[in-house]
């Protein structure tokens, strides 16, 4: 058998993934509530109000996501990993929630290839 040809097993994510994906989700809840005080801003018309009502769904969506991939990592759920990397890379590409994103990415993709915690 070659080397690309094994398998070393289901991938075994690292522990302090699930607390860095709720710091981040608490950091996106609290983005989207700094972002909806903008709306009542006088130059938060058209265009620039739905940018910033989407920034705060957006914001908000990806904290939810976080939350609830977090606990499916803490129970050991199969698609709690899957969706800890939706909401990393969803977290990833705003510019608050990448102190959560980035490093929960790389420890995901990490533990790709790994048996070991």
């Amino acid at each position: 058998m070659q080397a690309t040809e094994e398998r070393a097993g289901p991938a075994i994510t690292p522990r302090w993934i699930w607390p860095v994906l709720l710091l981040g989700s608490a950091v996106m809840l609290y983005w989207a509530w700094f972002v909806i005080g903008f709306l009542t801003e006088p130059s938060a018309v058209g265009r620039v109000w739905v940018v910033l009502v989407m920034s705060s769904a957006y914001s908000a969506g990806s904290a939810v996501v976080g939350v609830i991939s977090a606990v499916g990592l803490m129970r050991g759920e199969r698609w709690g990993r899957t969706m800890a990397g939706i909401a990393a890379s969803a977290m990833t590409l705003t510019g608050v929630g990448a102190i959560a994103g980035i490093p929960a990415v790389i420890g995901l993709w990490s533990s790709r290839n790994s048996s070991r915690n």
